[in-house]
């Protein structure tokens, strides 16, 4: 038996619920970055370009019960592939704010989102880098947001970890109200 995310089923005591989280935004916005902070809370200056799609698994404890994050960290060029986004729970967009274009670039991926995850995906909109000098106001990010009708959005730098763990546990409980 496999739970949502192809992973296989936890036997023994409880199954842990595994969430399947789509990280998405042009490449060399930092998303990468942010889970490594997540999952590990360790960053690294050097740049590696994901290839397709990389997964990682991330476990936690929340509502009283383990739940097991499946992160799908989606290529930035290579975004236009619908099976990425099937059977996504929850989804984290992510823009660079000392690169302008990368805002303007969600709107493919904010469309991707909606055309290719279930309907009523929650998405966060995630500004990251705000530990260097913005080139992107941050009224921008937030008009994005409410204009998309995000369910919400948050300043984050994956090399401080500046919101990193309130942004993945936000998308946790995102999705297991959206289960519910």
């Amino acid at each position: 038996m496999a739970t949502d995310a192809g992973e296989p089923a936890a036997t023994g005591r409880a199954r842990r619920q595994a969430l399947k989280v789509i990280v998405c935004g042009d490449g060399a916005v930092g998303k990468t970055s942010l889970i490594r902070q997540y999952a590990t809370a360790k960053f690294s200056e050097e740049r590696n370009r994901t290839l397709g799609i990389d997964i990682t698994t991330h476990e936690l404890r929340m509502g009283g019960r383990e739940r097991k994050l499946a992160i799908w960290d989606i290529e930035g060029q290579a975004g236009d592939r619908p099976f990425f986004y099937h059977g996504a729970q929850a989804a984290l967009l992510v823009y660079d704010v000392t690169l302008p274009e990368t805002l303007e670039g969600l709107v493919r991926w904010y469309e991707r989102v909606r055309e290719y995850a279930p309907a009523g995906t929650p998405l966060l909109i995630a500004a990251n880098k705000v530990d260097l000098d913005p080139l992107v106001p941050d009224h921008w990010g937030r008009a994005f947001a409410a204009r998309g009708h995000a369910d919400g959005y948050l300043r984050m730098s994956a090399r401080t970890g500046e919101n990193v763990a309130r942004a993945f546990n936000w998308l946790t409980e995102l999705s297991l109200r959206a289960m519910a």
